[in-house]
């Protein structure tokens, strides 16, 4: 048996013993819905509600490693594996590892498309696992899948991803354009930090028409409204001279609503100018 652990899932490689690989695929088929395989290879996918049996299900696996190799370091990383896909195949003598070449092209500085050249129904459930939370689309009669990014994740998942060399069973070989990729990367990127400042930016907005009484979605008449009434309550001058920690709160309020008014209104002015 032998054992590779990436950042995503834990390979294990039954070498010519049938026996044990029929025992743990009996096991997976009934203690784990979230599965696709093969003849001689599966993947159990990491599924929250399964926690409890891919944990015994782990265990078992290290025992055996254990047993053959009386690695305790090995096994442990085994056992503690709970949040990795778990790949188990079968390799038979003489058998050639088969080698997967996948060519990748950017669509409109966008998609990501992979060509298989035909369909691979292992790789292309990997694919959605691998990149959750993202549109994957499979066009099983050209053999391509298209990856839509959507994520602040989906630059450092395909640098993961190209940077294997082997994937359930098979070397894997990526063939793409470097120069192009990594001008895309750093696009990605790019939209992540503008993305970023236009949400913080956004809350502060928020918070100043918060301050006014009003909601974002109000028109400049609302908030002048709301401003006028706010400055004439808490004028410093209308609460007198005689309270002095009021008189401070007054002030500070005051000041307060001044700013988010200026802040709210230079908005609204900026809007106007990208209308016209």
């Amino acid at each position: 048996m032998h054992c590779c652990l990436t950042h995503d899932m834990l390979a294990v490689t039954i070498q010519e013993d049938a026996k044990t690989f029929y025992f743990l695929q009996n096991i997976a088929a009934k203690n784990f819905t979230k599965k696709i395989g093969r003849k001689e290879k599966m993947i159990i996918f990491k599924e929250p509600e399964e926690t409890v049996q891919r944990r015994y299900f782990l265990k078992l696996i290290s025992k055996i490693y254990l047993r053959e190799h009386n690695d305790q370091t090995q096994a442990s990383i085994i056992e503690n594996a709970i949040d990795k896909s778990i790949k188990i195949s079968l390799l038979k003598p003489n058998q050639v590892i088969q080698k997967m070449s996948i060519r990748i092209a950017i669509e409109d500085n966008y998609a990501v498309i992979f060509d298989l050249g035909s369909h691979n129904t292992l790789f292309a459930s990997y694919l959605k696992s691998y990149f959750k939370d993202h549109l994957v689309r499979i066009r099983p009669k050209n053999g391509t899948i298209t990856l839509y990014p959507n994520s602040d994740q989906t630059a450092m998942l395909l640098d993961k991803l190209l940077a294997q060399k082997e994937l359930f069973g098979s070397y894997v070989e990526f063939h793409y354009d470097r120069a192009h990729y990594e001008a895309y990367t750093r696009t990605l990127m790019a939209k992540k930090i503008r993305r970023n400042r236009h949400n913080a930016l956004f809350s502060l907005l928020e918070d100043y028409f918060g301050i006014l009484g009003c909601k974002i979605e109000d028109s400049f008449e609302i908030v002048r409204s709301n401003y006028l009434a706010l400055v004439k309550k808490y004028h410093p001058d209308s609460c007198g001279l005689y309270d002095g920690d009021l008189h401070v709160k007054y002030v500070a309020k005051f000041q307060e609503v001044q700013t988010a008014y200026e802040m709210v209104k230079m908005h609204f002015q900026n809007s106007e100018r990208c209308i016209a």
